[in-house]
């Protein structure tokens, strides 16, 4: 990594109150597709996602290519994958409104 990009990540660490390693402990006998493991890690991180936003609390998924392709990933256990960092955070940004379509425009419902 160049400099500047170890000090921008440096500095995002140091900005968040906790950033949480996002590891996938794969079935070792792989009794189950790897994409359900993952959809089932992402929906864990959803969950903690919208935990935050009912604190107020600012967060965001990230997957450096640096942190997620590194072997040595802290206290990695074998059959760990890195699938990214969770940034928690305190910030005093305005609450921004929701902008969601109407659940008609993004479901067909067949009967």
């Amino acid at each position: 990594l160049s400099e500047a990009k170890r000090n921008k990540f440096r500095d995002k660490v140091m900005a968040s109150d906790t950033v949480l390693g996002i590891l996938l402990h794969r079935d070792p006998e792989e009794r189950l597709p790897e994409w359900e493991e993952i959809a089932a890690v992402s929906m864990a991180v959803q969950n903690i996602w919208l935990s935050c936003a009912a604190r107020g609390l600012g967060a965001y998924w990230s997957s450096p290519g640096f942190v997620v392709d590194d072997s040595d990933f802290p206290e990695r256990r074998p059959g760990e994958r890195c699938l990214g960092l969770f940034y928690i955070g305190h910030h005093n940004l305005p609450e921004l409104p929701g902008r969601r379509a109407p659940i008609g425009e993004k479901v067909r419902w067949v009967e």
